[in-house]
C-alpha cells in the first residue's frame, strides 16, 4: 500500500487525536493538561541565602553552580520553566531565588531546592537504627561509620526502576565505593545496610546477598502517590548531586501571576484574529488552493496545541508569542507551494501534474529554510535561558508540524479536489494566463 492511499487515513487519525488531546476536560483520564509558566498562573517562592561556612570562601563558581543544580532538581519533579536567578542584597549577602509555576506541593519544593543532597552508606556496628532516624550525632561519636558518601556515585547511572514489584532507584558506584561496598555486604549478609540522606535514615534495607561490580538498587516504597513522590525525590537528589555551598531558606510565599488569566485571552483573542486575518488573504488570493491550505492552516494549529499538551510545553509570554508567530510562519510553505503551481500551469501543464509538480519543485527550497530556522532554534534551546528555552522548543515544534501540514495535508487535499469537475476549473487558481 502506497502512501498516497494510507496518508488521508494517518491525517484523519491525528486530527481527531489532536481534537481529544485538546479537549478542556481530560477525557482517556491520562492528566494532560495545558502548562502555564509563572507570568499566567503564579507559583511558589523559595529564598535562599548562601552561609558560608567557617574558614569557607564562597565563590561565584560555586553560587552559580549551585543555582544550576536547583534548576535542574526541580525540573525533574515534572515543573517545567522553574525560574531561578542569583541575587546580591545591599549587605553583601547572596541570595538564589527559585520562582516554580504551578507547584501545589510545598514540602517537595523546599526540600529539593535546600537539601545538600550528601548520601551516607552506612555500617551500623550492632547499633539498631530506623527509618527518619536523625544519626548526625552517632557518625560525629564514631557509634556508627560511613562506609563512603555519594560522591561514589556515578550521576549517569541515576534512574528510577522497579524491584520486586517495589519502586526503587538505580545506580552505579566509583570503583573505591564498589570495593568498600562489596567487602561490607560480603561480611554482612542478611544484615541491615542503612543509607541516610542528610544524616537522616531514609532507607534500612536487608543485605540479601553480597553487592560486588557496584550496581547498587535502593527501594523506596510500593507503588502509589506517596512512593512515587519519595523516588523522584530520592532520584534527583542522587542524579543532580550535592549542593557546593549552604543554604537557609529566608523565605517562602506565593507568586502571583505576573500577566495573569488576562493575558492569556488576550493571546488567544490575538493569535484567533491573526489566523483568520492570514486565511483571509490565503482565500482571496489563491483562491480554491487558499481554501485547502486554510484548511490546513487549522489542522496545524489543533495538533501543534495537542503536542503541547502531550508533552508539557510551559506556555509563557514567550511560547505564546511563538505559537502565535509560528501560525504565520506556518503558510510559507503554501505560498512557495502555490507560486511554483501557477507557474507550472503557465508553462502548459494540466491541472494533475502541475499540482505533482509544484510540490516537488518548491520541496527544495521549504526543506532548507525551515531546517535553517530549526537550527537557530536548536542553539537558543541548547544555550538559552528557560524563557529562551520555551519561545525555542515552541518554535521547533511549530515548524516541524507546519512541515507536515503544508506538504501532506494540503497536497492531500488537492488531489482529491482535482478528481472532481468543479476542482479542475482553471478559474479557481487565480492563474492569469
Amino acid at each position: 500500500m502506497t502512501w498516497r492511499r494510507i496518508a488521508p487515513w494517518v491525517i484523519l487519525v491525528v486530527l481527531v487525536g489532536a481534537i481529544i488531546v485538546d479537549l478542556p476536560f481530560d477525557v482517556l483520564g491520562s492528566g494532560v493538561r495545558t502548562r502555564l509558566g509563572l507570568d499566567l498562573q503564579g507559583g511558589q517562592r523559595v529564598t535562599l541565602a548562601v552561609v558560608p561556612q567557617p574558614g569557607q570562601e564562597v565563590t561565584e563558581d560555586q553560587v552559580n553552580t549551585a543555582r544550576d543544580i536547583i534548576e535542574r532538581r526541580v525540573g525533574g519533579i515534572g515543573v517545567s520553566e522553574p525560574q531561578v536567578r542569583t541575587e546580591t542584597s545591599g549587605d553583601g549577602t547572596r541570595r538564589i531565588v527559585v520562582e516554580v509555576p504551578g507547584a501545589t506541593d510545598e514540602d517537595q519544593v523546599r526540600s529539593l531546592v535546600g537539601s545538600t543532597g550528601q548520601l551516607q552508606f552506612i555500617d551500623p556496628q550492632g547499633q539498631t537504627l530506623t527509618d527518619e532516624q536523625d544519626i548526625k550525632d552517632l557518625i560525629a561519636s564514631g557509634a556508627v561509620r560511613v562506609i563512603f558518601d555519594g560522591g561514589q556515585i556515578d550521576p549517569s547511572s541515576v534512574a528510577p526502576t522497579t524491584d520486586s514489584g517495589r519502586l526503587a532507584v538505580v545506580f552505579s558506584l566509583r570503583e573505591q565505593g564498589s570495593d568498600a561496598w562489596c567487602t561490607f555486604t560480603t561480611a554482612n549478609v542478611n544484615r541491615p545496610g542503612p543509607i541516610a540522606l542528610d544524616g537522616r535514615v531514609i532507607t534500612t534495607p536487608t543485605i540479601n546477598g553480597a553487592i560486588c561490580g557496584g550496581q547498587t538498587v535502593i527501594t523506596v516504597g510500593s507503588a502509589g502517590e506517596a512512593g512515587e513522590t519519595e523516588r523522584t525525590n530520592l532520584y534527583n537528589t542522587l542524579r543532580f548531586g550535592a549542593l557546593p555551598v549552604s543554604l537557609q531558606e529566608i523565605g517562602f510565599d506565593e507568586v502571583d501571576p505576573t500577566l495573569g488569566a488576562g493575558f492569556l485571552g488576550q493571546a488567544l483573542i490575538a493569535g484567533g484574529i491573526g489566523l483568520l486575518l492570514v486565511m483571509i488573504f490565503m482565500i482571496s488570493y489563491y483562491r480554491l488552493p487558499g481554501v485547502l491550505a486554510a484548511l490546513a492552516l487549522i489542522f496545524y494549529t489543533l495538533v501543534n496545541y495537542a503536542v503541547f499538551r502531550l508533552i508539557g510545553v510551559t506556555l509563557t509570554l514567550a511560547g505564546v508569542a511563538a505559537f502565535i508567530l509560528s501560525i504565520g510562519m506556518a503558510v510559507d510553505a503554501n505560498i512557495l507551494i502555490f507560486e511554483r503551481l501557477k507557474e507550472e500551469i503557465r508553462a502548459g501543464k494540466t491541472l494533475g501534474p502541475a499540482i505533482e509538480a509544484g510540490f516537488n519543485r518548491a520541496w527544495s527550497s521549504i526543506l532548507d529554510s525551515n531546517v535553517s530556522t530549526i537550527l537557530v532554534a536548536a542553539w537558543l534551546y541548547w544555550q538559552g535561558t528557560t524563557v529562551v528555552r520555551g519561545f525555542a522548543l515552541v518554535l521547533i515544534i511549530g515548524v516541524l508540524i507546519s512541515m507536515f501540514s503544508a506538504v501532506t495535508v494540503t497536497r492531500t487535499m488537492l488531489r482529491y479536489v482535482v478528481r472532481t469537475s468543479w476542482g479542475r476549473r482553471i478559474e479557481l487558481y487565480h492563474v492569469e494566463r
